[in-house]
This record gives structure tokens, sequence and C-alpha cells, in this order.
């Protein structure tokens, strides 16, 4: 029979219930809901799930218990967010709770073909010796890129008239957005802002030359990097 899918929320449910039993011998659901911060509603309704997949036994008031299938599954999970947490933290020197929080959030996008390489890479850069430049390159290097160095990014109908900025993101949900591209609004174009009507929705720009007019609602979802007026 085939198995079931576990979302990433699973996952996370996997992961909190073994590291509670690793720590206190056993998991009951108030503690599962400590850790999860969620109301024991939706605590309830997780584990549901997992006993349907045959990864924990689970009765009312009664620890939860992961069974074989369970505690391999967590042990993968585990494995995969302290690798991840390692690599941030070791190589990127991101401070740890940043480091776990990104590792929380990228080990259910990884299979486990990708994590061994990924796991490789970590260990050849941490341990070679031909990698000692590298590691001092790290070292001096990663501490200096700060949040910031990232862009200011502000939706283009915010921009005041007279003001430019580099497009730096479309959003793909905007509608017509191939219409937009060809008319030259994709990543890397400085745009002006010439001027906005008195009624109504629209704003007149000047983009690689020309003048165009588009909807204030349309502009809001291409992102820019104001660079000033002009």
């Amino acid at each position: 029979m085939e198995k079931m899918p576990i979302s990433s929320n699973m996952e996370d449910y996997l992961e909190a219930i073994s590291e509670i039993v690793e720590t206190n011998g056993h998991a009951h659901t108030k503690d599962i809901a400590a850790r999860m911060k969620v109301k024991m509603p939706s605590v309830t309704n997780a584990l549901q799930a997992l006993a349907s997949r045959g990864l924990i036994r689970y009765q009312s008031h009664a620890p939860v218990v992961l069974t074989q299938e369970g505690a391999q599954a967590a042990a993968v999970i585990r494995h995969r967010h302290g690798e991840l947490r390692r690599f941030f933290h070791d190589i990127l020197k991101i401070d740890m709770v940043e480091a776990d929080e990104a590792a929380c959030r990228m080990e259910h996008l990884v299979n486990d073909r990708v994590m061994s390489r990924f796991v490789a890479l970590a260990e050849a850069i941490l341990e070679r010796e031909d990698c000692a430049g590298l590691r001092a390159y790290l070292n001096e290097s990663m501490p200096q890129i700060s949040a910031g160095m990232e862009e200011e990014l502000i939706p283009m109908n915010q921009l005041g008239e007279d003001e430019a900025g580099v497009i730096v993101k479309v959003a793909e949900s905007l509608r017509g957005v191939r219409r937009f591209a060809d008319l030259g609004l994709i990543p890397g174009t400085e745009v002006t802002i010439a001027g906005y009507a008195p009624f109504g929705d629209l704003i007149r720009i000047k983009v690689l030359g020309s003048s165009l007019s588009l909807r204030s609602s349309d502009a809001g979802y291409i992102w820019v990097r104001p660079v000033g007026k002009k």
C-alpha cells in the first residue's frame, strides 16, 4: 500500500516529539503544544494525522510514542536540521538563533540526495586542509555581510513625482506580466515617475527614453530600489 505523504507541518511535529522525548523521557500533548506554540486542538489534529500514517501511537491522556518508522523519520529530519544549522552558523557565520530558524525552514525543501551532497560540501569546507584559505576568507568576509547591506525595496506606486527607482522584482501575480516585460519593465531597468493623474488610478512614468501610463494598482506589484530625484 502506498504511503500517505507527510507535510512540512507534520515533520515539525515529529521533530518536536523526538526532541521532547529525548529531553523528558516522554512527550505529553501539553508539552508538544508548548514547543510548537499552538493550541491543543491543533496538536490533536496533527497527532491524529501522524497516527493514521503509522508514525506515532496516540491516545488521549497518554504520552505520545514514536513508532519505529516515526523515530526513523524524526531522526532524518533532525539530521537535516542539524547539518543545515551547522552550515549557516559555522560557514556563513550567522548567529545561532537565526541559523536555527533558517534551518527549520529549509529542512523540508531538500531531499536525501541533495542533503548528502550538501553535507559533503560542508565537511570539505570545514575539515579539508586544502580549504584552509577558503575558511580564512569566510571567517573574515561573512561577518561583514549584514542586513544593512540589503536593498530597500518599495512598490513603484510609492515613489514620489520625479523620483526614480531601479526595478528589482516584478511579482508573478501581476496581470499581463509579459506585456509589461515587452514595455521594458523588467529587473534592472530604471524608471522615473513623471506624474500621477489627479483623479483615477493612472501613473505616468518614463522608461528607456519613452513615456507610458499604467495603473497604480499594477505598479504596486513592481518593486523598485529608490535612487532619488531626477
